[in-house]
């Protein structure tokens, strides 16, 4: 066979087979369901399972959800590269990914879904995350991070997905932690709440775009994640006593298109 990946969505209804090759599975968004070898585990962002080939696994998604699978054969050609498989799916086990590897899943899932026939691109993707997991399972297996938070990986994710809501418990997930454990831990490091610390960076990259950047204050909003024009503006006036418009004029000089909501 040859290898495959791509990102995908299970059914809320359960559906259990095995097959005769390895697979990798990454959690993205949401939440499903496995149980490997009498073992289950809901697999979410942060977290993944190895499936050896030959393995019954029952799997099934839990609401809205997406993961990236990744279908690899139990031989290759290459020999570095069988023993990297060889050694990851040695046996039927669950992992958790840590922040730095979260990121660069969701950059290639992205990649992934704007290219979904791309085999060459497949073929990429598969060998970095291969090498990225080994490397973690080498440096520190199943280890939970320890010490402060590391914001700058959490910036870099915050900004990578801007234009969305972005729950805690996904945020908590990038480290690994429960909610409760990385809303305390969040708090006592930054004295803010983790909505807080969002809306404060959402905010901020508006005021840089409206400084740097022509677009109407419409799209602004649309691209930093707020509802609407009209949400931005509230959320915008409230941090820095002005409107996005009224900023964008003592900055800039004057933009006609914004003046529709200007006093909202």
């Amino acid at each position: 066979m040859t290898r495959s990946t791509k990102v995908l969505s299970l059914p809320t209804r359960s559906d259990k087979h095995d097959h005769a090759h390895h697979q990798l599975v990454f959690g993205l968004e949401g939440d499903t369901a496995f149980e490997l070898v009498g073992r289950s585990r809901e697999v979410r962002i942060g977290h993944g399972c190895l499936v050896p080939c030959a393995t019954d696994h029952i799997f099934s998604g839990l609401g809205d959800n997406r993961i990236v699978v990744m279908d690899l054969p139990t031989e290759s050609h290459d020999r570095l590269q069988q023993e990297k498989i060889d050694r990851l799916f040695d046996r039927a086990s669950y992992f958790q990914c840590p922040p730095d590897l979260q990121l660069l899943l969701r950059s290639l899932s992205r990649e992934l879904r704007h290219n979904p026939a791309d085999t060459l691109l497949q073929e990429a993707c598969s060998n970095t995350l291969l090498c990225a997991l080994q490397r973690q399972f080498d440096q520190s297996p199943m280890a939970r991070p320890q010490g402060r938070l590391n914001l700058e990986l959490l910036d870099d994710y915050i900004d990578l997905h801007i234009d969305r809501r972005l729950p805690v418990e996904e945020l908590a997930g990038l480290f690994c932690l429960a909610s409760s454990q990385f809303y305390a831990r969040f708090r006592d490091q930054t004295g803010m709440t983790p909505n807080q610390y969002v809306s404060e960076r959402r905010l901020q990259a508006v005021r840089q775009a409206l400084m740097h950047a022509p677009d109407p204050i419409a799209q602004l909003a649309s691209r930093f994640g707020f509802c609407n024009q009209s949400a931005l503006t509230r959320a915008f006036r409230q941090r820095f006593d002005l409107s996005p418009a009224q900023f964008r004029r003592q900055r800039n000089g004057y933009a006609p298109e914004d003046t529709a909501k200007d006093s909202e």
